[in-house]
């Protein structure tokens, strides 16, 4: 919700160019972010579960100590790449002028991003996902509290942008700290560079996997600054970005909460049971995926057009794909369990470095002719390969049931309301979002309502909890 709020804050107030640029740094820290942390974020949660379970010679001491001084290293070598990279590399190759002075105090968000990663992943590791979500949400709204300060006392423009993600990040990183206070531990006799070597071992593959994946979502928007321009550029990243909302939404979320389970009940519980979670989660993630992505497809463009405004529009032909490309990426962390669990990270950098090869060829070749519209379609088309692979070769380590009849089912009655509703037209922008909405919602919640009997029992299980709390009050 802060993030809808901010939306047309920056897009109202920016000039197209303007906010593509602005995207365009936010994209760049992401990716350096993600280079910079070597996988260790990863390893935190695999190897925190084998200590916690007795299952590796080491201690928690060891780890946290350890862990500490790697963030503060790769913090530091991030940090020094990516100015280099704002003042050495982007000035001769993108036509934006003065990307320099942007890149200064985007550095220190490097910074203090990856620092903080360390107090993240081992919150996340002890499954405490909700002061996990409270530390980024409280970044989240503290940067629209100080984006609204500056449209209020002066001119908004991608200095200030900059700046006020900065002080909230430290603020957000700061409340993750302190959360985890009461679990650290530092000495420098318990900084083990053995445990530093396996956990770069595990994590450097993830890194790569996790930069060529960035790579599959963020090179477009260079290439498309550099042979299309800055304005095209703004177009595509509006777009993406609310479409991005969804990955907030649902991925980011799912993501706080899966992997540590997986890893806690494979090394507590065993393999049937693990196989048993990520069946029963990965055909809900399906049954409940597909309609809300059909229905975000139809309705997003009208609420683009409200937040954004009418310079915007053109852009929203890339939701749709977009859109299926961000589902694909979630149900691939489902399906790419039997890797993370065995460790054979490699076999999941390989698939990506081929995923970005083919994306960073394709865009070249049909985003001169296609334009924007090109970009999107091959995010999809490589993800989808990408996504193929993982599952093929993860399933060699570890099987569970995939349940097809109703997922195909609910994707064809998806599909074919979004296609009937998305030509016919109810006047204003509010009114398609709202009717077309809420019909097609209606119908598909009927759908899922009918056919997927655990959600029955959610739902039925919920309003008891509802009464009961009611009666009691």
């Amino acid at each position: 919700m802060v993030g809808l709020v901010s939306f047309p804050l920056m897009t109202r107030n920016l000039s197209v160019a303007d906010y593509g640029i602005v995207g365009l740094i936010s994209a760049s820290i992401t990716l350096f972010v993600a280079v910079g942390k070597l996988g260790v974020q990863h390893a935190v949660i695999r190897f925190f579960a084998q200590i916690k379970n007795s299952n590796i010679a080491f201690t928690s001491h060891q780890l946290n100590s350890t862990v500490t001084v790697v963030f503060l290293v790769l913090a530091t070598l991030a940090t020094s790449l990516f100015l280099l990279m704002g003042f050495g590399v982007l000035p001769d190759f993108l036509q934006y002028e003065n990307i320099s002075t942007l890149f200064l105090p985007a550095s220190a968000i490097v910074f203090v991003r990856l620092l903080g990663s360390g107090f993240m992943n081992f919150l996340r590791a002890e499954q405490r996902s909700a002061d996990v979500a409270m530390a980024q949400s409280l970044s989240r709204f503290m940067n629209l509290t100080f984006l609204i300060a500056v449209v209020l006392l002066s001119v908004l423009e991608p200095h200030a942008v900059v700046i006020c993600l900065l002080i909230a990040e430290i603020l957000g990183v700061s409340y993750a700290a302190w959360q985890y206070r009461k679990s650290f531990f530092f000495s420098r006799s318990d900084v083990s560079f053995k445990l530093a070597r396996i956990m770069l071992v595990y994590g450097l593959p993830l890194m790569i996997l996790e930069s060529l994946s960035l790579v599959l979502r963020l090179s477009d928007r260079y290439l498309i600054e550099a042979l299309l321009g800055v304005d095209e550029l703004g177009q595509y990243s509006a777009s993406y970005n609310l479409t991005s909302y969804l990955d907030i939404i649902i991925l980011a979320a799912l993501l706080q909460a899966l992997r540590p389970a997986y890893m806690q009940l494979w090394e507590s519980e065993g393999v049937v049971k693990t196989q048993d979670f990520l069946s029963h989660s990965f055909n809900l993630y399906m049954v409940l995926g597909i309609p809300f992505v059909a229905m975000f497809a139809l309705t997003s463009p009208y609420l683009l057009s409200f937040l954004a405004g009418p310079k915007y529009g053109v852009g929203a032909v890339v939701i749709p794909f977009v859109a299926l490309s961000f589902w694909l990426e979630g149900g691939m962390n489902f399906l790419a369990a039997g890797l993370y669990i065995q460790k054979d990270t490699k076999a999941l950098m390989f698939c990506s470095l081929a995923a970005a090869i083919l994306n960073l060829s394709l865009n070249v070749l049909l985003i001169p002719k296609y334009g924007i519209i090109g970009a999107a379609v091959v995010t999809l088309f490589c993800y989808s390969l990408f996504t193929l692979c993982v599952a093929i070769l993860a399933f060699k380590y570890l099987k569970f049931n995939i349940e097809w009849k109703r997922p195909a089912l609910i994707t064809i009655l998806s599909l074919s309301i979004y296609l009937f509703l998305r030509v016919v037209e109810f006047g204003s922008d509010v009114n398609n979002f709202l009717i077309k909405g809420i019909t097609g919602s209606t119908i598909l919640a009927l759908v899922v309502w009918l056919l997927v009997p655990e959600v029955r029992s959610w739902i039925v299980s919920l309003m008891k909890r509802i009464g009961r709390g009611t009666a009691a009050t």
